[in-house]
């Protein structure tokens, strides 16, 4: 395992059941434990779902060897939040995990892509009146 490429701090999550003020239990999204990784996208698609298309991203993360790491977490990196797939353990050594995860894109974030893809054509087509 090239150790140089564990360059980005990623931080494995759980939702845990705790009591709120009104004694009610609910579920609350908890940090269990932050590692170094590499976090390498794998490919993009698109599918439909209720006639709105919905891209997601495919990513491959890589760390040592940890026992804790479970199917069910899911990985914050950078305010984003990554659903674990499949963890693979390296040649069954114990030493690495490969961890195929998937990013669902929120609404939130696509209506911010599309703001700026209307910006920079705004700005692109002011270009071309320029010229």
């Amino acid at each position: 395992m090239d150790i140089g490429r564990t360059n980005k701090r990623i931080t494995f999550c759980r939702y845990e059941d705790k009591e709120n003020e009104i004694l009610q239990i609910e579920q609350v999204l908890t940090d269990a434990k932050t590692v170094w990784a590499s976090v390498e996208p794998l490919r993009g698609r698109e599918y439909q779902e209720a006639q709105r298309i919905r891209p997601e991203l495919t990513y491959k993360v890589t760390t040592r060897y940890h026992t804790e790491v479970t199917p069910d977490m899911l990985i914050k990196f950078k305010q984003r939040l990554f659903q674990i797939i499949s963890i693979i353990n390296v040649r069954e050594k114990n030493e690495m995990l490969e961890i195929m995860c998937i990013e669902k894109i929120t609404e939130q974030k696509l209506d911010e892509a599309e703001e700026v893809a209307e910006t920079l054509e705004k700005e692109l087509a002011n270009r071309n009146e320029l010229e």
